[in-house]
């Protein structure tokens, strides 16, 4: 079973993700998988800024869709009955990672509930369960366990571990500079952009750690948008206590950060590419 500390420290963009690679990375070094990652911020300020969320993003593949693809796993979903449920979870070997998808039951217990409706839980043959958010362990009874599921068993198998995963491809990127773009224009949307934007560059950190200019741009970028990431997040919370509105002027405030990043994320384009090149 994975545990709380594993799970807190992935890179992780959905619920499923973060089980995947905090049980794959024991097997497995996951940030084989990061360069696939990238993502341009101008797409993904245009996407927020027409109506994208966090919790359905879906412009970044899936890092256990990668790995499924490359063929370092494999995964097996059964929508069924809970009688079924719990043969499958029973038999379940102790290298897979197996899910269950939980109804709205299951958060009674907590202050906050999920951010998707269809929630999944990592479990074990002995029913002990796992949760990424709100992050808690515990253990059900065979009562409790036919009370929160809610029709869905996911189980992941190891394929070939020695698998080497490709870069990020050159093809994600555009020759031009990036300038001119705009932030979205509401404080939660772009809480939500940057939030996506900090995890595909920490990744990028992650996966580039050998080179020192690629990896060097990347630490001054990502420090930089955890400190926007904390800064429009406080804003939030103090907006939401006073019940006034601050947003425009906290946006227009960003656009020197954001003019800040973008100067990053062209030498960060350049940088790969010339790494790219010597590579070929």
């Amino acid at each position: 079973m994975i545990s709380k500390i594993e799970i807190t420290n992935t890179l992780s963009l959905s619920c499923v993700e973060n089980y995947f690679l905090a049980w794959l990375n024991e097997y497995y070094d996951v940030s084989n998988l990061y360069g696939q990652s990238y993502i341009p911020i101008e797409r993904i300020f245009d996407d927020f800024s027409h109506g994208a969320t966090y919790e359905n993003y879906c412009s970044i593949p899936r890092l256990q869709d990668i790995a499924e693809e490359v063929g370092i796993v494999s995964h097996c979903y059964y929508p069924t009955n809970v009688v079924k449920a719990l043969e499958i979870i029973n038999k379940q070997q102790t290298d897979e990672l197996c899910l269950v998808r939980v109804n709205t039951l299951f958060f009674t217990a907590f202050k906050r509930a999920s951010w998707r409706e269809d929630h999944y839980v990592c479990i074990d043959k002995n029913l002990e369960w796992i949760n990424e958010y709100p992050l808690a362990e515990g253990q059900f009874e065979i009562a409790e366990f036919k009370n929160v599921y809610d029709g869905a068993v996911c189980v992941y198998k190891l394929r070939d571990l020695t698998v080497q995963s490709t870069d990020i491809g050159m093809n994600t990127y555009s020759s031009r500079d990036i300038k001119g773009i705009e932030p979205p224009h509401s404080l939660s949307a772009t809480e939500d952009a940057i939030g996506i934007l900090r995890i595909t560059r920490k990744r990028l950190k992650v996966f580039y750690k050998h080179n020192e200019i690629i990896s060097t741009i990347l630490q001054k970028e990502t420090t930089l948008l955890d400190r926007i990431y904390f800064d429009i997040h406080m804003r939030i919370i103090k907006e939401k206590k006073i019940k006034n509105t601050l947003g425009i002027s906290l946006i227009s405030d960003m656009r020197k950060k954001i003019d800040e990043i973008i100067i990053y994320e062209n030498e960060l384009k350049e940088a790969i590419e010339n790494e790219y090149k010597r590579n070929m």
